[in-house]
C-alpha cells in the first residue's frame, strides 16, 4: 500500500475514530509505509492517508469496520478470513504476525503487501492492534522481471553459441532474443516508476544505467552520472565529512566477494552538497560464470529516521514526565497526614489523584488541633501542575500549620502573617485556601454549641450539610488569593455549626470540568449530597467521590469533611476511636 499513491484527501477532524492513541500521529503522514490502529476487537479505529486515500477508499466508509472486513481485502473472503485469524491471534496476546499477504485497491486491482500486526500497550490497560505494511508489488513485479531477464539472456547467450554450428536453430534464437528485448522494456518500465534509487555498476564501479529515481534523489542527472565512479561521486564521504575509503563501501565488497551485500547505514552526498540516508542492496551481476558487476538499490531514509527521533523523543520525554510525576506524588503523599479525632468531632479525608497521564497538581488538606483544643482545617490549591507546584503546596501548607498552630486572632490574621512570611522566605507561589476554626460558642460555652469561623483567600466555598440533606454554600465577598499582595484585605466569616451536621471543604477536580461552568459543578456536588445527610462520614466521602469522579480526571481531588456529634452522648462507634496529639485533652 506503501506505493499505491492514488485517493483523496481526507476532510481534517476525520481522520480518526474516538479512542485512538495520541502516538498514533507520529504514523499519520507517513509517506513511506501504511499504518492502521484497531482496538482489540479488530475495529479499525484510524489508518493513515497512504493506507486510506492512497487506495482509492473513503474514509467514512472504512473506519468503524472490523479490520478484515475493510476493503483491502474486500475482493477476497478467503483473504479476509486468514487476516480475521491473524487479528485474533495478535489480539489474544499471541506473537506478532509478518506475512505476505494480497490486498486491493479500490478500483479493484490487486497488489502484495509485506504487513506487520502486533499488540502495542497504551499505559497501564489500554491494548491497540497496530497493523503497518509497505506495498511490496513492484519490487517482486522488478525481482521477477529481472530474474527472468537473467534467465532470457542466458537463453540467448546459449542459442547464440549453438547457431554459430546450426544454421537450423536461428529462428529460435531469433525468438529468444524478442523475448529479451521485450523482459528489457518491461524492465526499463519498471526501473523508471519505483520509488527506489537502483543503479547498475560495471566490474569498476562506473555507472552504466540509472533510473529515474536515481537521477532524482541525489540530484545529478544520467548525463552527469553515466560512466562516472559512483562511489566518487556520491559516496566518498561519511556523515562526519571524513574520507570513506573504496575497500569498506559495500558496493566494492559485493564487487571483490561476489555476494549481495545489505548495508542499513550508509549515506550519500546530493549535488547540492546535503547528506541523504540511506539503505543499500548490492547485488552482484554473473555473465557466464563472471562476475561483471553489481545492480544496487538504495532508498532514501531522511523521512524514516525523523520519525524515529521524534518518537525517541516522545519517549524520553514521556518517561522524564513520569519520573516527575512519581516524585511529586511522593512528595504530596508524604504531606497529606491522617487527620485528628476529636471526642464529639468525626474527620474524615480524601485524596484521589488525577488519571496518570496527567500532570500532578497542587492541592492539599490539613486538620490540626490547637493547644487549647479548637480544631484547625485548611482545604488549598497551588497553581500549577508539575513538581514545582508540589513543592511549593508542601512549603505553603508547612507555614499555615505553624502559624496557625498558637495562633488565637482569627484565620483572616493568620493568613495575612502567611502572606508576609512567604515574601520574606522568597517563597513565590499563587494558591486558593480556606483557613476555618472549629470552636466553643463564645456565649454558649457550657451548652456546647460550635461556631465555625473562617476566611476564604480565593477558593470554592464551604459546604455546610444538613441532617435531611439539605446544603448551604458557606460564601463570602470574594479576596485575592494568596501570592498577589501580602497586605490584601482578609475578613472572619462565622456561622453556628449545629450537631450532626457535616462540614465539607473540597478542591477545583471534585466539581470542575471542561464542558461546564463551576457553579454547575457546585450545584452536582450539592445534588450528590442530597440523600447522603445521615450516611456515615467515610461512606459519604466515598458516594461522592464515585459519583463525581468515577474515574481520575484530569485534576487532583482532595477534601476534608468534619461531622458534629453532641457532647452530651458518648462517641458514635461509627466515627472510630478518639484520635489526638500529646498533650491535648
Amino acid at each position: 500500500m506503501a506505493e499505491a499513491g492514488r485517493g483523496v484527501t481526507p476532510t481534517p477532524g476525520d481522520e480518526a475514530l474516538p479512542g485512538t492513541p495520541p502516538w498514533y500521529s507520529v504514523l499519520h503522514d507517513s509517506s513511506f509505509m501504511f499504518a492502521a490502529v484497531c482496538d482489540t476487537a479488530g475495529t479499525l479505529l484510524t489508518a493513515n492517508e497512504l493506507a486510506v486515500e492512497g487506495c482509492g477508499f473513503d474514509r467514512h466508509q472504512q473506519l468503524g469496520r472490523p479490520f478484515w472486513r475493510a476493503g483491502w481485502w474486500a475482493g477476497d473472503p478467503e483473504l479476509g478470513a486468514t487476516v480475521r485469524g491473524w487479528c485474533l491471534e495478535v489480539a489474544a496476546g499471541g506473537e506478532p504476525v509478518r506475512a505476505v499477504t494480497g490486498f486491493f485497491l479500490a478500483d479493484g486491482e490487486k497488489r502484495t503487501a509485506d504487513l506487520t500486526m502486533q499488540l502495542v500497550r497504551e499505559g497501564d490497560q489500554q491494548e491497540f492492534l497496530l497493523i503497518t505494511g509497505m506495498d511490496i508489488t513492484d519490487r517482486l513485479q522488478t525481482e521477477r522481471v529481472t530474474a527472468e531477464a537473467r534467465a532470457a539472456g542466458a537463453e540467448a547467450s546459449t542459442l547464440r553459441q549453438v547457431a554459430t554450428a546450426r544454421a537450423q536453430d536461428l529462428e529460435v534464437l531469433r525468438e529468444t532474443e524478442a523475448k529479451l528485448s521485450r523482459a528489457l522494456t518491461i524492465t526499463e518500465r519498471v526501473l523508471a516508476n519505483v520509488a527506489d534509487g537502483i543503479y547498475g555498476l560495471d566490474i569498476d564501479g562506473r555507472v552504466e544505467f540509472l533510473n529515474p529515481a536515481a537521477a532524482r534523489l541525489t540530484g545529478y542527472g544520467a548525463a552527469r552520472q553515466l560512466g562516472q565512479d559512483q562511489h566518487a561521486l556520491i559516496h566518498a564521504h561519511r556523515p562526519d565529512g571524513s574520507p570513506y575509503p573504496h575497500e569498506e563501501c559495500p558496493v566494492w565488497r559485493a564487487l571483490r566477494t561476489g555476494r549481495t551485500v545489505v548495508a542499513d547505514e550508509e549515506t550519500f552526498w546530493r549535488r547540492d552538497g546535503t547528506p541523504m540516508p540511506v539503505e543499500m542492496v548490492v547485488v552482484p551481476t554473473v555473465e557466464d560464470g563472471v562476475l561483471t558487476g553489481v545492480v544496487v538499490s538504495f532508498r532514501d531514509l531522511t523521512d524514516r529516521l525523523a520519525a524515529q527521533r521524534q518518537a525517541a523523543e516522545l519517549e524520553a520525554l514521556a518517561a522524564r514526565a513520569a519520573a516527575d510525576r512519581a516524585l511529586s506524588d511522593r512528595l504530596q503523599q508524604s504531606l497529606l497526614t491522617p487527620p485528628p479525632e476529636p471526642d464529639h468531632l468525626q474527620i474524615a479525608v480524601r485524596y484521589s489523584p488525577a488519571a496518570h497521564e496527567a500532570q500532578v497538581g497542587g492541592d492539599w488538606y490539613d486538620a490540626f488541633l490547637q493547644p487549647d483544643g479548637a480544631t484547625m482545617l485548611v482545604i488549598g490549591d497551588v497553581v500549577g501542575h508539575d513538581s514545582s507546584a508540589a513543592a511549593a503546596m508542601g512549603q505553603i501548607r508547612g507555614l499555615l500549620r505553624a502559624l496557625a498552630y498558637d495562633d488565637d486572632q482569627g484565620p483572616a490574621a493568620t493568613i495575612t502573617r502567611v502572606e508576609h512570611t512567604a515574601l520574606g522566605l522568597a517563597v513565590s507561589t499563587l494558591a486558593t485556601a480556606v483557613l476555618a476554626r472549629i470552636e466553643r460558642h463564645p456565649d454558649a460555652a457550657v451548652a456546647g454549641r460550635r461556631l465555625l469561623r473562617w476566611s476564604n483567600a480565593g477558593h470554592l466555598p464551604p459546604v455546610l450539610l444538613a441532617p435531611d440533606g439539605t446544603s448551604t454554600l458557606l460564601t463570602s465577598p470574594p479576596e485575592l488569593m494568596l501570592g498577589i499582595d501580602p497586605d490584601a484585605a482578609r475578613s472572619d466569616h462565622t456561622v453556628d455549626l449545629p450537631d450532626l451536621h457535616t462540614l465539607l471543604l473540597v478542591t477545583d477536580g471534585l466539581v470542575e470540568r471542561r464542558d461546564t461552568d463551576l457553579d454547575e459543578g457546585i450545584e452536582r456536588l450539592r445534588e450528590a449530597l442530597r440523600d447522603l445527610g445521615e450516611t456515615p462520614l467515610e461512606e459519604l466521602l466515598d458516594t461522592v467521590l464515585a459519583r463525581l469522579v468515577p474515574e481520575p480526571g484530569a485534576d487532583d481531588v482532595a477534601i476534608v469533611a468534619v461531622r458534629t456529634f453532641p457532647e452530651d452522648r458518648a462517641r458514635p462507634a461509627e466515627a472510630g476511636p478518639t484520635r489526638l496529639p500529646p498533650g491535648v485533652e
